[in-house]
């Protein structure tokens, strides 16, 4: 949609459920936020406990009530390419993939299939040195809306799939309130996490703090002083 450039803010009710490859459950509930200014994901969490996570050029700050940092971790959630992101700036149908104002792109269109279950599109890496780090996406979608994707690794062996479910429109911007993503690893072992959105707000005009978030400093930091 041409007018979902014009969207920043999204916020919603999330709940996470897990269920690991050895068999156990997690489940996290609580509130996300998230403005594509600050690219920040901002997540306000109440279950299992109380805390605050923040992501941030790679890395995953914990934050508990006392405003401090209690660890930090590497993660491979990158802003940009979450559907919260992709959904406010119109880009959700191809995860944006889609070369944008002439840029150079990773990908390319490789084939395109229709079927009954609607279009099926598989992206290839666009250049040589890219087919050294990159395997092949195929995406479907039903109705311009995105619907499944699986990638594979460079030697063409499915290595996660995701799934977009149950979408909302809300100000006009499509949303999925259930996103399914399954990670399978190079024994076979799958982790699978479903994430659940509920009441979907697009461009909220206040908590600008919590969109905002500054990280505090950490607890070895303050100690040190």
């Amino acid at each position: 949609m041409a007018f979902s450039q014009q969207f920043y803010r999204f916020r919603a009710d999330v709940s996470i459920k897990d269920k690991l490859s050895n068999g156990t459950y997690r489940l996290t509930m609580g509130k996300i936020y998230y403005d594509k200014i600050y690219k920040k994901i901002v997540y306000k969490l109440i279950f299992p406990k109380k805390e605050t996570m923040v992501v941030q050029d790679t890395t995953m700050f914990s934050i508990n009530d006392k405003n401090l940092v209690v660890g930090t971790t590497r993660t491979f959630l990158i802003p940009e390419f979450t559907a919260f992101h992709l959904a406010l700036t119109g880009q959700l149908s191809d995860y944006g993939l889609k070369p944008k104002n002439n840029e150079k792109s990773i990908y390319k269109i490789g084939k395109v299939e229709k079927t009954n279950n609607g279009v099926i599109t598989t992206w290839i890496p666009s250049e040589d040195q890219y087919k050294k780090v990159f395997g092949n996406i195929r995406m479907q979608t039903i109705n311009k809306r995105l619907d499944a994707m699986v990638f594979y690794n460079t030697k063409g062996v499915v290595v996660s799939q995701q799934y977009f479910k149950k979408y909302v429109n809300v100000k006009g911007v499509e949303f999925p309130t259930e996103v399914t993503m399954v990670s399978i690893s190079e024994k076979g072992e799958k982790n699978i996490q479903l994430t659940t959105y509920k009441n979907v707000v697009i461009d909220q005009n206040n908590e600008d703090e919590i969109y905002r978030y500054k990280v505090p400093i950490s607890r070895s930091a303050a100690s040190k002083k």
